[in-house]
């Protein structure tokens, strides 16, 4: 069974201390359902009623705990970059940083990493409100939680990497077309990414496998 993992710090700051066991319980099925649903439907297509039906939840559930649906996937993403740090942590790493070639498409046929790349380009389009006592919106947040965590990287050099994988990445994929960058920067760029961390990484003494 999975083990599943409280949604991100920045997220929990929005939401009472104590948490009923019921409602971490129902969290974590809401989440898996979600995840489930993204394994045969496009991520706009998912409604709150399909992730209710799902988990064996009530829809007003999702507002009660996340403050809708935005939320919720907010908490997706986390638990994504959980099972990601987990693939890239694993003795035979899954997601294979130092392999030469076609970087992007191998790391997208890893179903978590897919996934988690389509639920940050889904909430690209939304405009997410900021998170309390932090002066970033909560999908940059998130996004550099999500970095740190997968690479085992700390310090200043998160928003950096943030911010490359906001700009070159996940922008690419939505407006490459209007602004001219192709998927080969974007590649050149995630790998560029990948080498500097690794240094990074090995700077700080950490173990991270990049």
């Amino acid at each position: 069974m999975t083990d599943f993992r409280p949604p991100s710090a920045a997220l929990e700051a929005e939401r009472p201390k104590r948490r009923l066991p019921i409602q971490v319980a129902n969290e974590a099925k809401m989440i898996s359902a979600t995840i489930d649903l993204m394994r045969l439907h496009p991520v706009d297509d998912i409604t709150s009623r399909m992730i209710a039906e799902a988990s064996g939840t009530a829809t007003n559930y999702i507002s009660r705990y996340y403050g809708g649906r935005d939320g919720l996937m907010l908490a997706v993403a986390a638990e994504l970059g959980h099972r990601i740090s987990d693939l890239v942590r694993s003795e035979e790493s899954a997601i294979g940083f130092d392999q030469p070639g076609r970087f992007i498409p191998r790391i997208m046929a890893i179903p978590e990493v897919d996934m988690w790349f389509r639920v940050y380009r889904y909430l690209t389009s939304r405009n997410l409100p900021g998170v309390p006592d932090h002066d970033k919106p909560a999908l940059v947040t998130s996004i550099e939680e999500a970095i740190s965590l997968i690479f085992g990287l700390e310090g200043d050099y998160v928003p950096i990497c943030a911010n490359i994988f906001i700009t070159y990445i996940m922008g690419n994929a939505a407006f490459g077309g209007f602004i001219g960058t192709s998927d080969e920067q974007a590649e050149s760029a995630l790998a560029a990414m990948a080498t500097m961390v690794g240094l990074l990484v090995e700077q700080q003494g950490g173990s991270a496998r990049p």
